[in-house]
């Protein structure tokens, strides 16, 4: 095992950690210590960090299959939310969206062509 995967076991241990769910992270471990470029692993970790909390890796943009019409948890006034990110909401098509977990400050979408 390597370092990294050592430090894993180690503090699952000590945590007393030992329900199925502790293979499941010692194999995600064991899959970025196979990373031998630091530069690749962090970029990939920032990667998963990203999508674990359900976020976009790259802007969101207008593109229609992007969003989901949520009009009727508005009492019919037009409402969208993007697949990509939940935490964005349209009201739009997705032309504009704000996030809701900040302030109702509007974003611009990136145009597709």
């Amino acid at each position: 095992m390597s370092d990294l995967g050592d430090h894993a076991i180690y503090e699952l241990d000590y945590q007393g950690i030992v329900d199925p769910d502790r293979a499941r992270i010692i194999a995600i471990i064991g899959n970025f210590a196979d990373y031998t470029d630091p530069v690749a692993r962090a970029e990939a970790f920032a990667r998963v960090q990203t999508l674990l909390q359900f976020k976009a890796l790259s802007p969101l943009t207008s593109e229609p299959a992007q969003w989901v019409d949520r009009s009727s948890l508005s009492g019919g006034r037009e409402l969208w939310q993007s697949k990509r990110d939940p935490d964005a909401w349209s009201r739009d098509g997705g032309s504009t969206y704000y996030m809701q977990s900040q302030t109702d400050a509007p974003y611009q979408s990136q145009i597709v062509p």
